[in-house]
C-alpha cells in the first residue's frame, strides 16, 4: 500500500511539474507581445526552435523582441540561439531594428554574438549610418565597440558621419571623427559631410567639421 501511495504522489509530482512547465500561452510570438519572459522561456524548453522562428508571417522572434522594446526578452533569445542576422521585409537585421527603438544593451549584446554590423538594408544603409541619423550616440558607440566599420560606405557613397553631418548633435559628429570616420569622403552626389553639415544649417557640425 505504501508503494502504491508513493507511485500515486510520484506521477502526481510529474504531471504537475509537467503542466508548470507547459507554455501559458500559444505561441512565442504571444509571449513577446505580452512581455512574459518566463513563458518565452517555457516556449524555449519545449521547442528549441521556436526562439529561432516563431509563427509571425515576416518578424521572426529577435525581431520581435526588439521592435517591441522587450530587452529581456531579446537577451535572452541571444543567448539561446536566436539569429542575430534575420532579415525583416526590408532587409533590416536586429542591429538595425536596434537603432530604431535606442537599444544599445541589446546592441552590444548582438555585437558580442558576432552579429555582422556592416549589413546595408533595404535603402542602403547600415546600422551606423541610421545611429548617426537618428543621433543614437549609445548604440554608435556600442556599434564601434563591437568592431562595425565606419568607414562602410551607404549605396549612395556617403559615411555615418554625412548623416550626422544633416541631423546629428555635436556629441556623435565628435565621436565619428574621433573613431576614424573621415570628413573628407566625397559621396555620389559630390557632397562631403562638411558640404551636408553648411546645407542643413547644423552650426555645430560645421565649427567641428570645419576644423
Amino acid at each position: 500500500m505504501i508503494r502504491i501511495i508513493t507511485a500515486v504522489l510520484w506521477l502526481h509530482c510529474v504531471a504537475t511539474a509537467a503542466t508548470a512547465a507547459a507554455p501559458q500561452y500559444g505561441t512565442i510570438d504571444e509571449a513577446i507581445a505580452r512581455g512574459d519572459l518566463d513563458d518565452v522561456k517555457r516556449h524555449a524548453a519545449s521547442d528549441p526552435q521556436s526562439v529561432r522562428r516563431g509563427k509571425h508571417p515576416k518578424l521572426m522572434p529577435l525581431s520581435q523582441a526588439i521592435m517591441r522594446k522587450k530587452s529581456d526578452i531579446a537577451l535572452f533569445l541571444i543567448t539561446s540561439g536566436a539569429d542575430v542576422d534575420v532579415l525583416d521585409g526590408s532587409k533590416r537585421t536586429p542591429l538595425h531594428l536596434c537603432v530604431e527603438r535606442d537599444l544599445p544593451e541589446v546592441t552590444a549584446a548582438l555585437m558580442a554574438a558576432k552579429a555582422k554590423p556592416n549589413e546595408r538594408d533595404s535603402k542602403g544603409w547600415t546600422p551606423l549610418h541610421y545611429a548617426a541619423a537618428k543621433d543614437r550616440l549609445a548604440v554608435a558607440k556600442a556599434l564601434i565597440k563591437g568592431g562595425a566599420n565606419g568607414a562602410t560606405l551607404s549605396e549612395r557613397g556617403g559615411t555615418p558621419l554625412h548623416e550626422a553631418a544633416a541631423s546629428g548633435g555635436p556629441e556623435i559628429v565628435q565621436f565619428l571623427l574621433k573613431s576614424g570616420i573621415s570628413k573628407s569622403v566625397v559621396a555620389k552626389d559630390g557632397r562631403t559631410a562638411l558640404d551636408v553639415a553648411n546645407e542643413y544649417k547644423n552650426e555645430a557640425a560645421v565649427r567641428l567639421l570645419s576644423e
